[in-house]
């Protein structure tokens, strides 16, 4: 039987080995093969102690082979000299990298002392010497010391490949000298991520993708500039996108293109295979030249176990294991009784072991040794006296030491029934799959669930077990397409990845925990074990309770929006952004004093490029590591609601990052992605779209919807981009896409995916919100879901900021020509429940600042800005502003820096923010203005007939008419005096508010603080009031009680 296999890295970047192994069914001999390449030097190791690159490991293992251990002048025994290794951990060896050099010809007293040098292999023929085991950062089978690894990018360690079984050695008269093959080929080497960051020859984005919203990248000539100022390497999303993009037009031939095949190399076996005298055992690598004693026949330490013979095992089993191909090593590994005999055996895989013992775990004593079926740390044995399983625990000796573990093998499976009938209704899935920290038994360890049902082996690979895919195989769930294994032992903060083979013929591909809850800070991409935040102690109770109040639509409400990265940093302190505990001081106090009752923070779920601000996630359910863990979070949040403070945060179901390590081809199918090729990219953004046929991948996107609001209390979710979501054409040329089952154009499947998520929140989290924000002009989004509606709360208004600048953009002398650009956009706010928006989009780069959208001199900018804030004020709706646009900010908003705070020492700049603040705090305590916001009673028209003059003018109403408000916009360069308006009914009108008041940066111009109405017929009223219009000016008068 033949088996192949190749070496590679965590990532799957680095270089690869072909061999092959063979193995004769007559006598279980094994044989190796290798395609012989060039031995490199070793690299130095990082500062991490783990090696540099992923070359440099592929080196050390394939120097390994050729550099078998020399044996004794005169004799067949080998001894095994200790080697220096690159890394600097202590206590390891690894194989050297020196290539052999010629030296002159020595006396034969001189040359029977002399070492052998190492002999190249010949094409078709097996090593003499052992091969070194398989081993990653550190010796196999020993994991890595903590401490050492680091959660910065390119700290991640890599992953030794699948090691080979070690050939039968040929008597020492037939090893002959071999010339390295001249044809030999150097393994092809791709840079990992960090490297290829380092590269200056940025690609070029497709025409497809949306330049404001993904580049983020500023017009002076930096396009290749990385967006993001930390240390360390970066590669924008462009470029991998720019890279990647032509990958899906290969995979559309098939719905599931298979993994790229190992080479094959014939294998021959030695001809003198079968005379070859009987295995001499390998001595350690820490072997001193001196003989080894006899073992001693008599108990040692007083234990009296005789050593028995180990159990048979079928060859091609060995290869499956030790070639990581074991699909079922639940079927062989722990405890088994034998149907022959009925004896139980134990059968245990540890690389590097040299005795493995059984233990009762009460009494702590041997029960039985188990002997070694392969060097490589296959043991097995039968257990004397036992017809039953049984607890039990191993005793490892390593050339390390002595350690004492629990076998995974032997624990029962980690999903019950009940946990699989819960996995089946998807409202929950993050308490069956993920990592989990658990007792099982009394046994503290992890419970590691995956989906991955077109898989052919799944295994778990990390810091605790050297990153090895042979040592800790998965169960196979087929009712679920789950695999699972509980690993005693393992802890918090233990990095992790899974290690997933669509085939025996297939590369295995290491992917991140689609469910990790924690990762890596980005560029490193393991997953990490982390609490699922049942233990967080919240102190938000009140605000829990008052959500139905607060967030009832008849509420003021005003968010902040907020990019956690740019809103402040730390230039003291390498220009590092807050952290989410800084920011639970700094942000929240600033948005109690600005009067804001909001956060809506940009995503937080975890996203590889900091040019993406989060819109590209490559994790949904893991909080970005940049500002701290995942409790750090719920601390921020809890800290805003004892503040009263609500918190909302983007979210982004539709589509995915494509990293190699992340959703695409999760397990060698498009298994979260559409496989029909018309329907499985974004035609923007030319990244992978959910496939939500699939009920799997819709109740993974639910669950994590409900997931935010369960273990982080956030009080809603905005939705961007839903257009793309509910219409199959949109963005797509005719032939570049399919109708529905109906014909027409509606992704049915999307719509009921919303439906059905919005119904689920609403009934599990009443009082929360879903914000949508979509670009088309269906009218259902608001609607209740029972009334055939979307069923959200709100919805983004941009339709409002983008027209009514349009009209601000035209020059004064012009403006009269285009009055309907300012009213139309009026005429549908209560067609929905509205959130005027003005957002990130406004002020992305390619967008410029506020004030640079607006025509005039520096003061005209400012007053008319100081005009339009305070119409979005008076008018129905919600109301958002984005970070920086409260004071004004001079520049377009850049992710990679922090918000130009020093403006505010500016009278203008300051003068805006003080303005935001005095409206945000008006429109909490008039009623006027927000208690009928969704209801056509709570505005009234009284002008929008004035062209000449650019004024608009109406009124805003509260229930019963009490503190009626009227709102005056002018937007021209001129002071208009004794302007008369049409009011409702006689009093005294105070001026609430006036945006030319010299406390905001204006000429102080105005109506004296108020007027009294008289009998006097306007707009088609009784009653009117003479004012003064200030220049570029909104003024507010509220009617004052007899």
């Amino acid at each position: 039987m033949t088996q192949n296999t190749k070496t590679g890295s965590p990532s799957g970047t680095g270089p690869q080995t072909d061999k092959k192994t063979t193995i004769d069914k007559a006598t279980d001999k094994t044989t190796l093969t290798r395609t012989p390449a060039p031995l490199e030097a070793a690299k130095p190791a990082s500062k991490t102690g783990f090696p540099a690159s992923t070359a440099a490991k592929t080196t050390e293992a394939k120097t390994a082979v050729a550099s078998a251990a020399p044996k004794a002048a005169g004799t067949g025994t080998e001894t095994k000299q200790p080697v220096k290794d690159s890394s600097p951990k202590a206590g390891v060896t690894a194989p050297s990298t020196d290539k052999a050099e010629k030296k002159p010809a020595m006396p034969p007293a001189a040359a029977a002392s002399e070492p052998k040098k190492p002999t190249p292999w010949k094409k078709d023929e097996a090593p003499a010497a052992k091969t070194a085991p398989r081993s990653a950062m550190a010796g196999a089978g020993e994991s890595p010391d903590k401490s050492k690894v680091s959660t910065q990018p390119g700290s991640q360690p890599k992953m030794a490949g699948t090691v080979p079984l070690s050939p039968p050695k040929a008597p020492a008269a037939t090893q002959q000298p071999a010339p390295a093959p001249s044809d030999a080929k150097k393994p092809e080497e791709r840079p990992d991520m960090a490297s290829a960051a380092a590269s200056a020859d940025h690609k070029k984005m497709p025409p497809g993708i949306d330049a404001m919203a993904l580049l983020k990248r500023s017009d002076d000539g930096k396009k290749g500039k990385p967006a993001t100022i930390k240390s360390g390497t970066h590669r924008s999303a462009a470029e991998v996108i720019a890279k990647t993009s032509s990958r899906d037009q290969a995979k559309s031939a098939a719905a599931a293109k298979p993994k790229a095949k190992a080479k094959k190399t014939p294998v021959q076996s030695p001809s003198d295979a079968a005379a070859a005298p009987a295995k001499t055992q390998t001595p350690s690598r820490l072997t001193p030249k001196t003989p080894i004693p006899p073992e001693p026949k008599g108990p040692i330490g007083g234990v009296g176990i005789k050593k028995p013979a180990p159990a048979r095992v079928e060859g091609e089993t060995i290869a499956a294991i030790l070639n990581a191909e074991l699909r079922n090593p639940f079927s062989f590994f722990g405890i088994h009784k034998l149907d022959a005999t009925g004896a139980m055996v134990i059968r245990v895989f540890y690389p590097e072991a040299t005795d493995v013992k059984v233990l009762d775990p009460e009494k702590n004593t041997v029960i039985a040794e188990l002997g070694q079926v392969h060097d490589e740390g296959l043991f097995a044995g039968e257990i004397p006296g036992r017809k039953e399983a049984f607890a039990y625990r191993l005793r490892i000796t390593t050339p390390a030491g002595q350690i004492d573990r629990e076998d995974p093998y032997r624990f029962p499976p980690v999903l019950s029934e009940k946990d699989l009938a819960e996995l089946a209704g998807g409202e929950a899935i993050y308490d069956q799959l993920g990592a989990h920290p658990r007792e099982i038994a009394g046994v503290s360890g992890v419970a590691f669930t995956v989906w991955a049902p077109n898989a052919n082996r799944v295994a778990v690979v990390g810091d605790f077990n050297g990153w090895d895919g042979r040592r800790h195989g998965m169960r196979f769930r087929p009712e679920s397409g789950v695999w699972e294994i509980f690993l005693p032992g393992v802890s918090t903060g233990s990095l992790y990845k899974y290690e997933v083979k669509q085939s025996s013929e297939t590369v295995p591909e290491l992917k991140s925990d689609p469910l990790a809850f924690s990762t890596e800070t980005p560029l490193g991409t393991a997953s990490i074990v982390y609490d699922d935040g049942k233990a967080f102690r919240w102190r938000d109770e009140k605000w829990i309770k008052s959500r139905g109040i607060r967030h009832n639509p008849s509420m003021p409400i005003s968010f902040y929006e907020v990019h956690l990265g740019s809103w402040r940093r730390k230039p003291e302190e390498d220009n590092r952004w807050f952290t989410y505990r800084e920011m639970a001081d700094e942000l929240v106090a600033y948005c109690r004093d600005m009067g804001f009752t909001h956060i809506a923070l940009l995503p937080v779920s975890e996203y590889t490029y900091d040019d993406t601000v989060g819109y590209l996630p490559s994790n949904l359910y893991a909080p970005t590591n940049r500002y701290g863990s995942p409790d750090d979070l719920r601390y921020f949040v809890d800290a805003c609601h004892r503040s009263g403070i609500g918190v909302v945060a983007d979210w982004v179901p539709s589509y995915f990052s494509e990293e190699e390590h992340g959703l695409s081809y999760f397990d060698g199918t498009p298994l979260y992605e559409y496989p029909e090729h018309a329907r499985r990219r974004d035609p923007d953004w030319n990244t992978p779209l959910y496939d939500l046929t699939r009920k799997e991948v819709a109740n993974y996107l639910v669950s994590n919807a409900l997931y935010w609001f369960e273990r982080f209390h956030l009080d809603g979710l905005r939705i961007s981009g839903l257009a793309k979501m509910f219409y199959l054409d949109y963005g797509r040329s005719e032939g570049q896409w399919h109708p529905n089952a109906q014909g027409g154009n509606e992704n049915i499947e999307a719509l009921a995916f919303i439906q059905d998520l919005n119904a689920r929140i609403a009934k599990k989290y009443p009082g929360t919100m879903m914000i949508a924000e979509d670009s088309s002009l269906r009218g259902d989004l608001t609607k209740p879901v029972r009334e055939g509606g979307l069923g959200f709360t709100s919805r983004w208004n941009t339709a409002w900021a983008y027209d009514t600048l349009r009209y601000l953009r035209r020059h004064p002398v012009h403006r009269k020509y285009y009055q309907f650009e300012f009213i139309n956009p009026l005429s549908y706010m209560f067609d929905e429940k509205f959130v005027l928006p003005v957002s990130y989009d406004h002020v992305s780069i390619g967008q410029g600042s506020m004030v640079d959208k607006l025509p005039g001199d520096y003061w005209q900018k400012f007053a008319t800005l100081r005009a339009w804030y305070a119409l979005m004020y008076a008018l129905p709706g919600k109301k958002l502003l984005f970070m920086g646009t409260e004071f004004s900010q001079s520049r377009e908003w850049n992710s990679t820096i922090s918000l130009d705070w020093h403006l505010l020492e500016a009278p203008m700049h300051l003068g805006m923010q003080t303005l935001i603040r005095d409206l945000n705090n008006l429109y909490q305590k008039s009623p006027a203005l927000h208690e009928l916001d969704s209801e056509p009673e709570g505005f009234e028209w009284i002008d929008t007939s004035d062209e000449d003059s650019s004024v608009i003018s109406f009124l805003r109403l509260a229930k019963g008419n009490a503190r009626t408000m009227v709102v005056v916009t002018h937007i021209t360069p001129v002071v208009r005096t004794d302007y008369r308006i049409g009011v409702p009914s006689p009093g005294n009108y105070r001026e609430v508010l006036n945006t030319d008041a010299e406390a905001y940066g204006g000429g102080n111009k105005g109506s004296g603080g108020g007027v009294t109405a008289e009998q006097h017929w306007a707009h088609g009223r009784e009653y009117s009031i003479c004012v003064t219009l200030p220049p570029y000016a909104t003024v507010v008068l509220e009617l004052e009680k007899p």
